[in-house]
């Protein structure tokens, strides 16, 4: 035998030796693998869903649900088949022809480094989407992509190729909080995924590789690219014609159905909202840790939350707010009819704010940005490439461009901290580069275009009060003019005993307004005057009947008790003075700033009308240390001042809101008890004084309630802020109304006055919780009167005895002289 011919049986036997012994090495990795600790593919007959957080009304109906994953689940026979073909020709195209690992890809893809496709089969993605999050780390990765095969193999096992499809499609993220493909064709076409084109499955299909870079709505001409790919790939697994594929090639994508899924469905909106970010910060404290020591995730882990809400009484608040809103927007849309409050009344500077903040919301539209990632999509990626660290945001692009102007402008911004070294740095080198013509005339390019279409008339759906949108003509930007010249309202309703939150009512309609005006600051006017007169009582033991007169009262600068800069004499709302002797109850009634202004000036400290406010749960940096709170200069918001008018109706008591009872986690243990926190801010006489005062600020109205009841209205300077807080036994209710800006306002006090713009709302609200008997008030409840010498509130009757007291104090006076003087004296006069 040839010394050639031994060397080649060597290698021949060299290597059958090393094939067996790497199969042999294979099978061992992959017995090591599957001994390890491995996910129970069980999960897959249960997804996440069922690890809801629910949360429950007072009577424990259920409010809402938080959730992961917007997903509907898809049979597989259900699909959409173009969907499948779609899938199969670019992710696994050998897909009905392996076990769960294609070794033919895995050995090309090895070859040419993936440059000719990638080695992941469907059901290994389902894997990672499961089982393995994506790690940076190279041996660890390789870790992961051996325990992908292993668990690609045992789904294989346990289901049919048909149903991996319908998992990985309905396992997917397609971002928007669109889980599955039935989610995703809802959110960015608007329908069915049974009902999607060839095209817009090849969509997305082709976002399964990426869907954030090949995203129709924030990368419109990656995901035309991506989607033709998809198409092409089924033309050569002959799903698709040629011809068929030039044409839908030259399409655009459209998207002119995108809705992100929100929660604004079911009663209650503003508050779940406002519980989302108040549970996210209470489930991190220490305290309410799981017993792993990881924090609670309410997507996640089924957790019960149990809330204050009344269910049956927040339906009717709502309706009362639907009723009332509509009535006054009428109103409103009449009394604007013709003219616009964007320049109505406006100097330069005010007329430049208006501008500034209707090109904002312009800005802040989907139509704007829809526009805007057609088109900068492609010269921002080009400035990204050339300046990975750059930041195009509009106020980014509008600063470079007044920098194109004005070489200094850059150097005053720095100067006046509006931007970093860093951020200067970059602008400039952007300025300097060869992309800058680009990316301007771009950015002018946008600008035009959207001006063009915002101005162009389009069928569109709008907010309605009464069946909560419709169907108008109507160009954007008249669209985003009539949404925010809607009047708002705030409103919350307390049980003053408990502390216990009962509506919660933060807008007129969640879906288009998702601001929650309960918990914004507003200026309170009026509504804050009854913490004076309670000062007033409680400190001085003024009398409700004592008479002061009406005029313009003046607090002098540099007035050492308040130490004002400038002389300080405010003017009563309609601007005129009586001169006339008025009690303490009829001032409050009328509202009158001039016995404000006198009963601060008595007081002689702003103070003790801060500290009884703060007892009462309104935080004391939010009140201005100025005499002008006499006034309502505060801005506070609709829970606070609800929280301490409750103080008044619960006997002087103030009690901390609660809208939580308890939180349980999945397997019904408690993690949180609310703990309720009361204390006296008034002693029983002097609030009892109060609720006496705010009664009579209501008495000569008609408003046919059965429950006995007090208020106080509140109007703000221009008639920006209307407020009627109004307290009942059993229940308080508090109601801002007004406009998201301080120019959507009424024009005079017989439309922008509280009692015109919140009070009916209350009265509406009271009249229906009275006539359901399934709330169960009472309307025969009373005030806590307490017992002993009270203080007189029937000025009749105080007034006869100030008159009687007028007689005999002279004699009491004489008889003290007597005593003084001696007999002598005495005898002489």
């Amino acid at each position: 035998m040839s010394r050639s011919s031994r060397f080649f049986k060597k290698l021949t036997r060299f290597t059958w030796f090393a094939f067996i012994l790497g199969l042999f090495a294979i099978a061992l990795m992959f017995f090591f693998i599957s001994k390890t600790k491995m996910p129970d593919t069980r999960e897959l007959e249960n997804p996440s869903y069922e690890y809801a957080s629910i949360i429950y009304s007072q009577d424990l109906r259920e409010l809402g649900r938080y959730f992961k994953y917007n997903r509907e689940a898809i049979d597989f026979e259900d699909l959409n088949p173009a969907i499948v073909d779609a899938l199969v020709s670019t992710e696994d195209e050998r897909y009905f022809k392996h076990n769960g690992v294609d070794l033919r890809s895995t050995f090309r893809a090895v070859a040419f480094l993936g440059t000719k496709g990638g080695a992941s089969t469907i059901s290994q993605q389902l894997a990672k989407l499961f089982f393995t999050d994506r790690s940076s780390n190279f041996i660890k990765r390789v870790w992961q992509k051996l325990k992908e095969w292993v668990i690609a193999i045992e789904f294989e096992r346990r289901y049919t190729k048909q149903e991996i499809i319908a998992m990985y499609l309905n396992k997917f993220d397609f971002l928007y909080n669109s889980y599955g493909v039935q989610a995703a064709a809802s959110t960015y076409f608007g329908k069915d995924q049974a009902s999607l084109s060839i095209e817009e499955c090849a969509v997305l299909v082709g976002m399964l590789k990426n869907p954030s870079l090949y995203n129709p709505k924030k990368n419109p001409l990656n995901a035309i690219k991506r989607r033709n790919i998809v198409l092409g790939q089924m033309v050569r697994n002959d799903f698709l014609s040629t011809k068929e594929f030039e044409r839908l090639k030259a399409e655009d994508i459209d998207i002119s159905k995108f809705n992100r899924t929100v929660h604004y469905k079911g009663p209650a909106p503003y508050f779940r909202a406002t519980l989302t970010s108040y549970l996210k910060k209470l489930l991190k404290e220490d305290k309410y840790l799981k017993t792993d020591g990881t924090k609670y995730n309410i997507y996640e882990d089924g957790l019960k939350i149990f809330t204050t809400i009344d269910l049956t009484m927040q339906e009717h608040a709502e309706k009362s707010m639907t009723r009332h809103m509509s009535d006054l927007q009428t109103r409103f849309f009449n009394r604007w009819k013709g003219e616009d409050p964007w320049t109505f009344e406006s100097d330069e500077n005010q007329a430049r704010i208006r501008k500034k903040s209707l090109d904002n919301l312009i800005a802040q539209s989907d139509r704007f940005q829809q526009i805007k990632n057609r088109e900068m999509s492609q010269i921002f990626s080009k400035v990204r490439d050339a300046f990975p660290s750059a930041r195009l945001w509009d106020s980014d692009i509008n600063r470079m461009l007044k920098a194109s102007e004005d070489p200094k402008y850059l150097s005053k911004l720095l100067a006046e901290d509006f931007i970093n070294k860093t951020q200067k740095s970059r602008y400039e080198k952007i300025l300097k580069s060869d992309l800058w013509p680009e990316l301007s005339g771009a950015w002018g390019g946008l600008k035009s275009k959207a001006d063009k279409i915002f101005r162009k008339k389009v069928n569109m759906t709008v907010f309605d009060h009464e069946k909560g949108e419709i169907k108008v003509n109507m160009s954007p930007m008249d669209s985003i003019r009539y949404h925010r010249m809607h009047m708002q309202l705030g409103s919350v309703a307390m049980d003053p005993k408990t502390g216990y939150v009962k509506t919660w009512v933060g807008g007129i309609g969640n879906k288009y307004f998702q601001y929650d005006h309960v918990q914004s600051d507003r200026q309170v006017g009026s509504t804050f005057k009854p913490f004076v007169y309670a000062t007033a009582i409680s400190q001085q033991a003024m009398s409700p009947c004592q008479k002061v007169k009406d005029l313009q009262y003046t607090i002098p600068a540099k007035d050492p008790n308040f130490g004002l800069m400038d002389t300080w004499a405010p003017e009563n709302a309609d601007g005129k003075f009586s001169g006339e002797d008025m009690t303490l109850m009829e001032a409050l009634r009328r509202s009158r700033n001039s016995i404000s202004v006198w009963l601060m000036k008595e007081l002689g400290s702003v103070g003790l009308v801060r500290n009884l406010a703060s007892d009462m749960g309104i935080k004391k940096s939010k009140i201005p240390n100025a005499p002008s709170i006499c006034l309502g200069s505060a801005d506070l918001n609709v829970l606070e001042m609800t929280s301490a008018y409750s103080s008044f109706a619960n006997n002087g008591i103030y009690r901390k809101p609660i809208f939580i009872t308890k939180i349980e986690d999945k397997n019904g243990r408690v993690i949180y008890n609310a703990i309720p926190e009361q204390r006296r801010v008034m002693q029983e006489q002097y609030n009892y004084v109060m609720v006496e005062m705010l009664k009579y600020v209501v008495k000569n109205h008609q408003f046919r309630l059965q429950s006995e009841f007090g208020g106080k209205t509140g109007t703000t300077n221009d008639y920006v802020d209307g407020w009627f807080m109004g307290v009942t036994p059993e229940i308080v209710v508090g109601t801002w109304v007004g406009g998201e800006d301080p120019w959507i306002r009424f024009t005079n006090l017989q439309d922008g006055q509280g009692g015109v713009m919140a009070r009916p709302f209350f009265i509406d609200f009271m009249k229906r919780l009275e006539a359901d008997p399934k709330i169960g008030l009472n309307p025969n409840a009373t005030f806590v009167k307490p017992v002993g010498d009270l203080i007189e509130t029937d000025c009749s009757k105080y007034e006869a005895k100030e008159r009687f007291e007028r007689v005999v104090v002279p004699d009491e006076a004489a008889k003290q002289r007597e005593d003084e003087m001696g007999e002598e004296e005495i005898e002489e006069e």
